[in-house]
């Protein structure tokens, strides 16, 4: 989980929610189209295309805005958009395990990437692992379904590559150090915390 710097909101969600008069109130499940669109491109941006809990990539139509503070909460203003996650998962498959939004539901997270200290509330193990360095953080690990199998295996195939005895150690530095930065176009490729943790001291 890495510290997500909020933008400020689309323009267009903005004017849309200023459209607001005695006949007609702005909701949650009234935004859609264009509108909507506008506020996952600025979600994708701000979070570089990955998932703000577990750091999976976030592929075209396969994710969702995520109330940081539940709408099922008295504290939630669910047009807030400084509450907005985007979490992986849109759809969900009878069978297939959740995860991140989808599994956490209205639950409250003590820990959450809108805190700037909440990537060292975690640690890795190569295996795939990951661990809370407190209650809160185990809490948090639980209610995101964080250790789930699945996500386990994907972090463990993140890690493989750089298992390689075939790079000398000026070469795996670099290859640590370009795996962490962002794309070009903006993008963070998957579980960076996860690198950086295990492999800090090349960094």
């Amino acid at each position: 989980m890495k510290f997500i710097q909020k933008s400020a909101e689309p323009k267009e969600f903005s004017d849309w929610k200023a459209q607001e008069n005695d006949d007609w109130r702005p909701s949650y499940s009234d935004l859609s189209g264009n509108v909507k669109r506008a506020v996952y491109e600025s979600l994708l941006n701000e979070q570089f295309h990955v998932c703000g809990y577990c750091e999976r990539t976030l592929n075209e139509n396969d994710f969702h805005i995520d109330h940081l503070s539940p709408q099922s909460s008295k504290l939630d203003d669910e047009l807030d958009y400084n509450n907005f996650i985007c979490s992986c998962i849109r759809e969900t498959e009878k069978g297939l395990p959740l995860h991140c939004g989808q599994l956490r539901k209205d639950k409250m997270l003590l820990i959450h990437p809108l805190q700037e200290d909440c990537q060292m509330k975690f640690e890795f193990t190569g295996a795939g692992e990951i661990k809370g360095v407190n209650q809160n953080a185990e809490n948090t690990i639980k209610i995101l379904g964080l250790n789930i199998a699945k996500l386990v295996t994907l972090r463990k195939e993140a890690v493989s590559p750089f298992l390689s005895e075939e790079l000398n150690d000026d070469e795996f530095r670099e290859f640590v150090k370009g795996y962490i930065i962002l794309h070009n176009e903006g993008r963070r490729n998957p579980f960076c915390s996860m690198i950086e943790y295990i492999f800090k001291e090349y960094l």
